[in-house]
């Protein structure tokens, strides 16, 4: 919420995002120093792990560029992480370990829970192998805690789910955003682009090395294996957790609600980094021979190869990326190879070379792919330009036409946005983030899911349509309709959307509004039509059935409050412009079998209701589950950490006393 708030009052958006996503990245770099410390990794390597991780293909085309939820969670893992295994080994407080995973799960991004998920399983099961029963217990404990947290967070989306664009429930791989093996062993590569669809680019492969993890990987060649395995019970944890992440990064592309999951990259990397630099310091071999270093380069070269067969162009970038590589590999081998007595008093020096070679390899990665894959808006920095779009304009507004059209133009930003940028605006605009949006909503305004619309909207919005005869501005209540000329100027008539009746074949054109509209405002890119007579806002009773009349009492964002006037005696019908999300109620009525046209929120009102005062609320769908696991999880944490605390007063005082 501090981030939402300080983002709004911040005059500069790019300003304020570099310095939030460079502290989120120095946030997570220290926490994965921490997590490889707590392994008893000499201090230099676990400073690489810190370094390193960052640096990863995911974080710094996707996450660190765009996504911000997905970075945000990263950072914080390693720390539920570091907390959760000192709650195992050292203290019995579980308030750190909560507080964290609290932060990762109400952030509500899927990845992140699934990732603490992942950590709570793995120390849970190496405690359990341990025979440590109380340690075991602890991981329970929290592990509950923030399962109820979770129901707080999530429950609501499950449970509205069958409405949205996530409703159907299937299992399948369409490629999308998906990783495949090849490119899991080119991950050594910095310039390497794998075998990835997505939206941001044609054809199969990547136009981003996204599935990059670290160049230095192979190190692993200089660790002594028996060594390491009979140290395997210290990392238990560790190994539990990379193999969990590379099955989450396998999975099919569609899995009920969850999407793509390469965006779990970021997690699969800090693992194999933290267990290369943990298995380099505990079991590095004194003087590697010559043969391990071929078998280094030579996994480079393989590595090399692969990259190279998916896009034979590239291979320039890919050369020198690879060459840099075992160039650094050798100098790692000769330092660990010349050193006195024990492979770590060279340690220094390796992570000197880890950080030069890994800032060279940056650096021809930056070159090669300059920016994000990701879509480029040209957004202007300066949040009050959105602050003054439609200001002034009062009611509803609902945009006809979509933003992309303006291809990135920044004279376009001054008349209209896109997706959440809406939100810095004063105005009521429907075309937000669409997502996870009311499926039939959607398909009936051709609703995208950055907020874009159909030209043909324009004149679905003024038919009539069947369900309540009405024309569908009428049912939405909307008071303004912004009209972007660009989306037309190749598609001179309107196109029928596929919904409603053809009760007026005539197209609706944006320089001439229907009668009972007028054109407020032409700014050049856009015009703006207004209702002569205001009817908004949204929310309040729009259409009634035949015999059935209502009188709106009272209106808020949650609750709406009627008088029935008169009811047909068999019943009658009220529709509302709300969405019927999940989670309404009504007092004196009931709740229709199925939304009024689709998605409008619709009442039956019996007769006997007559006279009477009807009230629909609107409450989170499970909302009493919800609060009481939320209220369960704080009080139970709370009482936890106050007994912990008791405790410790009293050892203490036992101990002064004697």
């Amino acid at each position: 919420m501090l981030i939402g708030v300080a983002a709004y009052l911040c005059s500069n958006a790019v300003v304020f995002m570099t310095v939030l996503k460079v502290l989120m990245l120095m946030l997570a770099g220290t926490g994965v120093y921490l997590l490889a410390r707590s392994y008893k990794t000499a201090p230099p390597l676990a400073y690489v792990a810190g370094f390193a991780v960052t640096l990863n293909g995911f974080t710094m085309y996707f996450d660190a560029p765009s996504w911000v939820t997905g970075l945000l969670v990263w950072a914080l893992v390693p720390y539920f992480w570091v907390a959760l295994r000192r709650l195992t080994q050292h203290s019995a407080n579980p308030l750190p370990a909560f507080l964290v995973g609290y932060l990762i799960v109400t952030v509500g991004y899927l990845q992140g829970t699934f990732a603490i998920g992942f950590v709570l399983l793995a120390v849970g099961i190496d405690s359990l192998i341990r025979r440590r029963w109380p340690e075991a217990l602890r991981v329970v404990g929290v592990g509950v805690a923030l399962v109820l947290v979770a129901i707080t967070v999530f429950l609501p989306g499950v449970l509205t789910a069958s409405v949205t664009n996530r409703a159907v429930s299937i299992m399948g791989n369409d490629g999308m955003m998906s990783v495949d093996l090849g490119g899991l062993l080119s991950s050594t590569i910095a310039t390497g682009y794998p075998q990835v669809a997505s939206w941001w680019w044609t054809g199969p492969t990547a136009t981003a090395p996204v599935v990059y993890v670290a160049w230095f990987l192979p190190v692993l060649l200089f660790v002594d294996w028996r060594k390491a395995m009979a140290n395997r019970s210290h990392v238990r944890d560790l190994t539990i957790v990379m193999g969990l992440a590379l099955a989450y990064v396998l999975l099919p592309t569609i899995l009920g609600p969850l999407r793509y999951p390469v965006r779990f990259m970021p997690y699969l990397a800090l693992t194999l980094i933290v267990l290369t630099v943990v298995a380099l310091s505990r079991a590095a071999i004194r003087h590697p021979g010559r043969k391990r270093l071929v078998a280094a380069s030579l996994f480079i070269v393989a590595a090399v190869y692969l990259s190279w067969a998916q896009l034979p162009p590239h291979y320039l970038a890919l050369f020198a990326a690879g060459a840099i590589a075992i160039g650094g590999l050798a100098a790692i081998w000769w330092l660990i190879r010349r050193a006195d007595a024990v492979p770590s008093a060279a340690w220094t020096s390796v992570a000197a070379v880890v950080v030069a070679g890994s800032l060279v390899l940056t650096a021809a990665q930056h070159y090669d792919t300059h920016s994000s894959p990701l879509s480029m808006n040209n957004v202007p920095a300066d949040t009050s330009i959105p602050q003054g779009v439609l200001a002034g304009i009062d009611g509803d507004v609902i945009v006809v036409g979509d933003p992309v059209d303006y291809q990135s133009d920044p004279a376009a930003w001054r008349e209209t946005l896109m997706a959440n940028t809406w939100y810095l605006s004063p105005a009521a605009v429907q075309n937000r983030y669409q997502l996870i949006g009311f499926s039939q909503y959607n398909a009936t305004m051709c609703l995208q899911y950055l907020g874009g619309t159909c030209p043909g909207l324009l004149t679905t919005l003024f038919e009539t349509r069947d369900a309540t005869g009405m024309q569908l501005v009428d049912q939405l209540s909307i008071d303004n309709i912004q009209i972007l000329k660009v989306s037309f100027e190749n598609e001179q008539s309107a196109t029928d959307s596929g919904t409603g009746t053809e009760t007026e074949n005539e197209t609706v054109t944006w320089d001439t509004p229907p009668e009972g509209w007028s054109l407020v405002e032409d700014t050049g890119l856009t015009v703006v039509w207004s209702r002569d007579e205001p009817v908004g806002p949204a929310g309040g009773v729009v259409w009634t059935s035949e015999g059935t009349s209502v009188e709106t009492l009272s209106q808020t964002d949650t609750s709406v409050t009627m008088k029935v006037l008169s009811v047909a005696s068999e019943g009658g019908t009220v529709a509302l412009s709300r969405l019927a999300w999940p989670g309404y109620s009504a007092e004196r009525a009931t709740l229709t079998a199925a939304p009024v046209d689709g998605f409008l929120l619709g009442l039956d009102i019996p007769q006997s209701s007559e006279g009477e005062i009807v009230t629909v609320t609107f409450q989170p769908p499970g909302w009493a589950i919800e609060l009481t696991a939320w209220l369960t999880a704080m009080g139970g944490i709370l009482i936890w950490t106050i007994l912990v605390v008791i405790g410790h007063l009293r050892r203490r005082s036992n101990r002064t006393a004697a």
